[in-house]
């Protein structure tokens, strides 16, 4: 059983957080028990933070029966509406109360053939506890949605308390983590994504064992190959190629001796990373089968002749300080929600803006930085290059700008000197001629 399904939470306190939410959701049911007809709950927050949770905590809690209905469901009115009306007018075979759950209501945004008018007809309805959830409820067609609901908000959990989480099952399940800095760097790359950060956990310490069995192999493959056919091998069935070029790179200098072979097997490696470099780019998959092949055969073919010597395959060093898919997914769900943030959309939508995001921040870094709140880290993950490219960028167009200051400010006074010696040289005279005319005056009148 997955981690996450197996801690998920059993009662309503055990949700992570979130301590003002849960006392007002606990207070909702309690008066749907006690008779009190109450509005429908919009549980509303990231992913990965407990909203499904909600309602299955409830369930377990009180002895309720759950009716879920979930994106997949949520396909045109008719099917709603079917559904749902009829799970609503039977009676629960077990004699116990309902609840109903409709999981990630902001799916109707992508192709609602009438069903957010489905949905609302049912929460007028309201004959049992309904609990809505979304991940993004500012939507236009969630609009009815909203009218018709109480609107809970479920904020990210803090690190702190997802390192805590995670050090409890660490322990209940009795894994053995030598380093305790990796339960922080998972609470750290989770960005308050409780579900994600178990998944990460559960990577790192169980799954990972037979992935390294399997990957062993595959390395071996690569290092021990004479012929294309037998370097073909290694890519043969289900392989993440980024993961495979990591344990290559990382045991190269652990297979081959001689400098030429050395040299030959980085080349190779280096021009896979070019290919690697132009899929997103270009957005061409067909660059994958030419960076497989070059860190597979171009490697294996890069010896001048077998090393019949045991060698002890070490794990990547950058594994081991992070889980690369976990860093990856961590990145791309906070530029998500930072441009969603700006375009009204939600944050897996909004990755769509990615590659025009990318074209205007090759020609304006800073400024993209800016309007979006972009970090560092960030932008060098959308333009594809490392920190220290972009923190060098970024201190050369400061200094551009501190230099362009004062010749700005010199600009700006000989301007304004100019302008002054013109004024001067118009007025002067007209006064000049004024008090002619009035000493004239005075005298005539004197």
């Amino acid at each position: 059983m997955l981690l996450f399904m197996k801690y998920s939470p059993k009662k309503l306190d055990d949700l992570a957080g979130n301590e003002e939410a849960r006392t007002r959701i606990r207070q909702w049911i309690l008066n749907w028990m006690r008779g009190k007809k109450q509005r429908p709950l919009l549980v509303h927050g990231p992913t990965g933070i407990g909203k499904t949770s909600v309602a299955y905590a409830l369930m377990r809690e009180y002895d309720l029966e759950l009716l879920e209905m979930n994106a997949s469901d949520l396909r045109n009115k008719e099917h709603i509406e079917r559904v749902l009306a009829n799970a609503l007018s039977a009676g629960s075979l077990s004699g116990k109360g309902k609840i109903i759950l409709i999981d990630d209501v902001d799916a109707l945004q992508r192709a609602d053939s009438g069903g957010s008018s489905a949905v609302v007809k049912i929460l007028k309805a309201n004959a049992h506890p309904i609990i809505v959830t979304a991940s993004d409820i500012w939507e236009k067609k969630l609009a009815g949605i909203r009218a018709e609901c109480e609107q809970i908000p479920l904020r990210r959990v803090s690190k702190p308390t997802i390192a805590k989480i995670l050090r409890r099952i660490a322990d209940s399940e009795g894994m053995k983590i030598a380093d305790d800095t990796i339960i922080d760097n998972i609470a750290n790359d989770a960005n308050g994504d409780v579900r994600s950060a178990i998944n990460d956990l559960h990577a790192m310490t169980l799954g990972m064992r037979d992935r390294e069995k399997d990957i062993f192999e595959r390395v071996r493959t690569v290092f021990k190959a004479e012929k294309y056919s037998d370097a073909k091998k290694a890519s043969q069935g289900d392989v993440e190629y980024n993961i495979l070029k990591l344990w290559i790179d990382e045991n190269i200098p652990a297979e081959y001796d001689d400098p030429d072979d050395l040299a030959k097997a980085y080349d190779m490696l280096s021009r896979a990373d070019v290919f690697e470099g132009r899929i997103p780019r270009r957005n061409n998959w067909t660059f994958l089968k030419y960076l497989i092949d070059l860190m597979t055969v171009g490697v294996a073919l890069s010896k001048k002749k077998q090393y019949h010597k045991f060698t002890r395959y070490q794990f990547p060093r950058y594994l081991k300080e992070m889980s690369a898919t976990a860093a990856r997914r961590a990145i791309l769900k906070e530029i998500g929600r930072k441009i969603g943030e700006l375009v009204h959309c939600n944050r897996k939508d909004a990755l769509e803006y990615l590659h025009l995001l990318r074209h205007w921040a090759e020609k304006n870094q800073i400024a993209v930085m800016d309007h979006y709140r972009l970090t560092e880290e960030e932008i060098a993950f959308i333009l594809e290059v490392t920190v220290e490219e972009i923190k060098k960028k970024k201190g050369k167009k400061i200094e551009e700008v501190v230099e362009e200051e004062p010749k700005e400010k010199k600009r700006l006074a000989e301007t304004k000197d100019e302008e002054k010696k013109s004024v001067k040289k118009e007025v002067v005279p007209e006064i000049k001629k004024g008090k002619k005319k009035n000493s004239g005056t005075l005298l005539e009148f004197i």
